[in-house]
């Protein structure tokens, strides 16, 4: 079976340095496909930036945990300042508790949709900050909005690497991992018709993704597509990158860009590809 891989590089938007490293990954790298965080301080430029890259593939990554909302029923997400905090475990605990807050967050969802598709871009794809529609609430309403828009696919959980050699992944990392491993089946039944991918490789490893692993993982892709979650970003003396990720972004960058992951890729005849060319 052949096999293709989308390298998607999330947070489109999130920042300059964010944006701009996304940009460069594509255009010197292995990035095929980005999700676009349309609630973020630096969307209006980024998405300015998508004229001259038409082999991008651009999705949108609904934000229900950080920034300001941009509908009205999404205030009940918001503190009084008008800003989201949330952690996933607090999203899914405050919607396991206030059903009806799904209906907020329904509505955040379709206008940081609607927002990327008043641009004039067309999504190829959805999926959210912090992997919140792993819970199967928040992805049925996921799936219903990318029906409604036209919107094809939707990120599926997933990652099972195989054989040995890949480097230790951070606890946290390897519980929200194991989390998403159980809760995926649930996605497969709600909505098998949006879900393309054999699942989403990176999560265990998030901002900590380097040449060896994404030469290990050309090595090992199974056939079929799969998707390689990426955050590459460029530092900036303003500090523009959140603190979890800020050491992260650049290294996946360097890693992204690196001719021998390029190589790699191209000896074991993996297609790269986006979600808008399936």
């Amino acid at each position: 079976m052949k096999r293709q891989v989308i390298v998607n590089a999330d947070d489109f938007g999130f920042s300059p340095g964010a944006s701009d490293g996304i940009v460069r990954a594509h255009r010197e790298g292995v990035v095929t496909s980005t999700t676009c965080m349309t609630n973020a301080p630096d969307a209006e430029r980024a998405v300015g930036l998508l004229a001259d890259l038409l082999r991008l593939g651009v999705g949108v990554h609904l934000n229900i945990s950080q920034g300001p909302a941009l509908s009205p029923a999404g205030a009940a997400l918001a503190d009084d300042d008008g800003m989201m905090r949330h952690t996933a475990t607090g999203l899914i605990i405050a919607c396991a508790l206030r059903p009806k807050l799904l209906n907020a967050v329904e509505d955040e969802f379709d206008a940081q949709i609607r927002w990327l598709i008043d641009r004039g871009i067309q999504p190829t794809h959805l999926d959210t900050h912090r992997h919140c529609h792993g819970y199967w609430p928040i992805f049925s309403r996921v799936v219903r909005l990318a029906k409604r828009y036209h919107i094809r696919f939707v990120r599926r959980h997933g990652e099972h690497l195989p054989g040995r050699g890949w480097p230790k992944a951070p606890s946290r990392q390897k519980r929200i991992a194991f989390a998403l491993n159980v809760l995926s089946p649930l996605q497969h039944l709600a909505g098998k018709d949006v879900l393309v991918t054999t699942g989403t490789w990176g999560v265990a490893h998030t901002g900590g993704i380097d040449a060896a692993w994404l030469i290990r993982a050309a090595e090992r892709l199974p056939g079929g597509v799969t998707e390689i979650m990426t955050h590459p970003g460029e530092r900036r003396d303003d500090a523009d990158m959140d603190s979890r990720l800020a050491v992260g972004r650049p290294a996946e960058l360097a890693a992204l860009c690196d001719p021998a992951v390029k190589e790699a890729f191209r000896r074991n005849e993996i297609e790269l590809t986006h979600y808008g060319n399936l």
